[in-house]
């Protein structure tokens, strides 16, 4: 266990202070910038992306900036009061409360849903004006034609396969102002029903930004979230203040941790390698074991009813444990909780420079929050997809010819097992004749085995499965990829405080129980999670015939044919 990390600052720094190639290349820029770097709006003014990722005057600036992204990209994203929408009022100072939308339309809204918060303390910016700049990038990158790139089939996947969802900012009053608190004068990372409520706050959800959050999470079945954070350098999971003397040690880097939840295993693997990727653009420091860690063991100061515990933690029903934290009797219960909540404190300066957001190439904290932001996307879930070079789907091949499969499981932390699976019943999942060696060499491990093994610094660069088969029968052939991963997580920390194998992630008891089910009535409709212990690939069809003979015949002038 390491002492706890001191943080100074001006003020008491509180945390209330597709089938196809679909891993990401290296998303990497020039290093050699210069620390001078000075960009105005006077100069990129033209159109909302013109070189340089520029800060907003204001919360309403903001959400104009995402209102010209809804308009250029209606089918992909939607602006949306969601204080009206569940009826919550104003926020003090006269501000609606701006959700986004980012995900395809024509798909539905039951994928896997992921919930970014803009800072709940206003002056901490990084978040809000990152998060805005990742929206803008992912829509260029995955369709704009000035902006081809190798990331677009894989970001197209993700709209295609997640529901994004960002606030715009927590705190617009305090955005505004560039303050901490809200125009009550309250913490809007105290006012959660864990632990709480903290100080200053006007009591449990006592705030509109506060009674909206609640609504929303309770009306979706959100897999993974996270509210953003200023003023040191540190990536933080529950617990704050509760269950102190619970403690775990990390299997990856040998450190303990204390207020340890169940999952703390899964938070610690998940967390380091998120950290790894994100990388030190701006010179804040890396993430590692000794800035990646619990609420309690790395911040010196309590917090009571922060976001972070609230979103992971307080559905009673699911974790009785948690009872005499959750004021449910007053409040009702939260079956939006059990989120993969993360809290990342971005930068050692609350406010940034514009200088120091970078743009598409330039490294500043526009790219590490695009970097945080997709790890936590494709965690979501677990899926297994086809890499280039895989033989093309309703390809024909002649007999005695190569079926080539090459295949990543991604969405995962381990991969325990994974192999193809084949032959000529169309459902070849549930009617396999044929499979290939099972690639087991990470079976009870923490991790390995995914797409991203040895992610650092932007750069993903991890296992690659491949299979070539020879066929040499005629006819048609279905090939499947399957995987089974994250088993390991199944067993959680300490089970005479939380049970035996229990773990409040809804993301992780997809993943490890089979028989998982739950249904969520919310905003769209009933959101259904259902457990599996295998995914799969989309399904390949290959038609293999026997080569065509080609006859060749020369007339010669004097040959009698009768």
């Amino acid at each position: 266990m390491r002492r706890k990390i001191v943080v100074y600052g001006m003020a008491v720094l509180l945390l209330m202070s597709t089938v196809g190639t679909i891993l990401v290349p290296p998303i990497s820029a020039d290093d050699n910038v210069s620390d001078t770097l000075a960009k105005t709006r006077e100069i990129y003014n033209s159109h909302r992306y013109s070189g340089w990722y520029y800060k907003p005057n204001s919360y309403s600036e903001l959400v104009s900036w995402y209102q010209t992204l809804e308009s250029q990209y209606p089918n992909y994203i939607e602006v949306f009061k969601a204080n009206e929408m569940y009826g919550t009022g104003t926020i003090t100072g006269g501000y609606d409360a701006y959700y986004v939308r980012i995900t395809n339309e024509s798909l539905g809204f039951h994928k896997p849903e992921v919930l970014f918060l803009g800072g709940p303390h206003g002056d901490e910016t990084v978040g809000t004006i990152g998060l805005y700049w990742f929206a803008d990038w992912m829509m260029r990158y995955a369709f704009d034609p000035a902006y081809d790139n190798p990331q677009r089939e894989w970001l197209r996947w993700l709209l295609d396969h997640r529901e994004i969802y960002f606030e715009v900012c927590h705190n617009p009053y305090g955005f505004d102002y560039v303050q901490r608190y809200d125009g009550n004068g309250w913490d809007l990372n105290r006012e959660a029903d864990y632990d709480g409520p903290g100080s200053p706050t006007g009591g449990i959800w006592a705030s509109v930004n506060g009674k909206t959050l609640r609504l929303f999470v309770d009306n979706h079945a959100i897999r993974v979230g996270c509210d953003i954070h200023g003023g040191t350098r540190m990536l933080l999971y529950p617990w704050a203040d509760t269950h102190y003397s619970i403690t775990g040690t990390s299997p990856i880097s040998g450190e303990t941790y204390n207020s340890a939840p169940p999952d703390f295993y899964f938070y610690d693997a998940e967390a380091l390698r998120c950290g790894a990727f994100i990388g030190n653009l701006v010179g804040d420091g890396y993430f590692n074991e000794n800035n990646v860690g619990t609420i309690g063991e790395l911040i010196w100061y309590s917090v009571y009813g922060g976001i972070a515990p609230w979103a992971y933690g307080a559905d009673v029903v699911q974790n009785p444990v948690e009872d005499p934290y959750v004021e449910d009797e007053t409040f009702g219960n939260y079956p939006g909780a059990g989120i993969l909540w993360i809290s990342p404190e971005m930068s050692y300066t609350k406010n940034p420079p514009e200088s120091d957001f970078g743009n598409d190439t330039v490294p500043g904290y526009g790219m590490e929050m695009r970097r945080f932001i997709l790890h936590q996307i494709d965690i979501a879930q677990p899926y297994v997809q086809w890499m280039e070079g895989t033989t093309e789907h309703n390809a024909t091949i002649n007999v005695g010819e190569n079926v080539t499969l090459k295949w990543q499981v991604n969405g995962c932390l381990v991969v325990d097992h994974t192999s193809i699976q084949w032959g000529t019943h169309p459902d070849i999942i549930n009617h396999s004749q044929y499979s290939t060696p099972d690639h087991d060499e990470h079976a009870g491990e923490y991790v390995g085995g995914t797409g991203w093994d040895n992610a650092s610094n932007g750069v993903i660069d991890g296992t690659v499965y491949v299979e070539n088969i020879t066929i040499n029968t005629p006819g048609t052939y279905y090939f499947v990829a399957k995987a089974q991963v994250d088993q390991i997580y199944n067993t959680t920390l300490a089970p005479s405080e939380y049970g035996t194998n229990h773990s409040y992630l809804r993301l992780v008891k997809e993943r490890v129980n089979g028989s998982y089910f739950e249904m969520i009535n919310g905003t769209d409709g009933n959101e259904v999670i259902e457990g599996h212990t295998w995914w799969y690939s989309p399904v390949i069809k290959v038609n293999v015939v026997e080569p065509t003979v080609s006859l060749n015949y020369t007339l010669y002038s004097g040959w009698n044919l009768i």
